[in-house]
């Protein structure tokens, strides 16, 4: 049975080998012993280069879509008869479609699929609107948010007709208004051999080392951890420290803003670290993940973090307050909020016995959120939908 998978990331060819530089992918890949190929149908960049996420061809395929920017509209008109066409002659090889949305490309996807009465899922992992709104500037601004408020009604429409699977409780209430085939999902990278025992309580009390791991983008807040951060060292608070892992479009004006306000001896960044033992280390390293997005579906790198026996301090956006409970196994701040974000580092600095409880039930909620858990939820769930094992889907 083979399983053709829209994921809306992008993939890159070096002559003999697909590779992907989102982790997600890896989550994909772990559905494989349910089916004999999986087919990642999504945009592949010209460039000839090898990403961190490599594909084994014994066990998943490409069929390339040509490159589109999403928040490009032009780019996604002129793309679009082409990937209906690719999408068209190739869909009779598939037995079942995972399609990632709300996306553009996600209704060629949901319209072919009707065509030929093929079986298909909808997988929602984030706020789309909250999403495009926050990386649009300008003149674009209002496009942008028609196009994402045209797209969700889309999709929460088909919702009510369509296996639907949301990441975090914010999506799951969005989306589960409109019908019963809604279910409730997240997105873990972890194993069960990945989870400490119990968090270290070996670290060294007098500096508190602080993580934020994620792309360098707007909608990640990055830029009120930095004010965060200038404020404590402004105010004389010693011992503080943070790494922040990962690039994107941002990270020129966040090392500029760094250097503007003189924390180079407390803020380090890591450049792009991929999923691995080499990320854990890091993790490992810290006392506290910090996550100041402004939207998110569920983060992957929150199960990475406690699994790694690191506290949590994030905002309460997207699904997150599903997954954290403020002063259970973390702390919650409002979005924008560096102020916020000061009072809980110089909380947990000052109480390390909140830190390590905090720590310790964070281990304990990612016990409940490994990749093996969270796949058979899925599996069972697209069992119980179509009413037959998988193999008959």
């Amino acid at each position: 049975m083979k399983l053709a998978v829209f994921s809306g990331q992008y993939f890159w060819f070096n002559g003999n080998n697909y590779s992907t530089d989102e982790a997600f992918v890896k989550f994909v890949m772990s559905f494989y012993p349910s089916f004999e190929k999986i087919v990642f149908c999504d945009a592949v960049k010209q460039e000839r280069k090898r990403q961190p996420y490599l594909l084994n061809p014994r066990k998943f395929e490409v069929c390339p879509l040509p490159d589109f920017t999403i928040c490009s509209f032009g780019s996604m008109l002129i793309s679009a008869p082409r990937i209906y066409r690719i999408v068209r002659d190739n869909m009779w090889q598939w037995d079942l479609i995972w399609v990632h949305a709300p996306h553009p490309v996600s209704l060629i996807f949901a319209y072919v699929c009707r065509q030929l009465h093929k079986p298909f899922f909808l997988f929602v992992r984030q706020n789309f609107r909250e999403y495009i709104v926050n990386r649009s500037r300008g003149k674009r601004f209002w496009a942008a948010r028609m196009l994402a408020f045209i797209l969700e009604h889309a999709f929460r429409t088909m919702s009510s007709r369509v296996l639907t699977f949301t990441v975090g409780r914010e999506m799951y209430e969005i989306y589960g208004k409109t019908g019963r085939n809604v279910c409730q999902t997240a997105v873990s990278l972890i194993h069960d051999s990945d989870i400490d025992s119990g968090a270290s309580r070996s670290k060294d009390a007098a500096v508190l080392r602080m993580v934020t791991v994620g792309r360098l983008d707007p909608e990640k807040g990055m830029i009120y951890l930095i004010e965060a951060v200038s404020d404590l060292v402004r105010s004389g608070t010693k011992g503080v420290m943070l790494d922040i892992v990962g690039d994107g479009s941002e990270g020129m004006t966040l090392r500029r803003k760094v250097d503007d306000e003189g924390l180079s001896d407390h803020v380090v960044f890591r450049g792009y670290i991929p999923h691995g033992e080499a990320l854990f280390r890091v993790y490992r390293q810290s006392d506290v993940l910090i996550l100041p997005s402004l939207t998110e579906g569920c983060p992957q790198v929150l199960f990475e973090a406690m699994a790694c026996g690191v506290a949590i301090v994030a905002t309460r956006v997207g699904g997150i307050p599903f997954f954290i409970e403020d002063g259970g196994n973390g702390l919650l701040v409002n979005p924008a909020s560096p102020g916020e974000i000061v009072s809980a580092i110089l909380r947990l600095k000052g109480d390390r016995s909140l830190l390590f409880r905090l720590a310790n039930k964070g281990i304990e909620t990612a016990r409940k959120h490994t990749v093996e858990i969270e796949r058979q939820h899925m599996l069972e769930c697209i069992e119980r939908h179509f009413n037959a094992p998988l193999a008959a889907v």
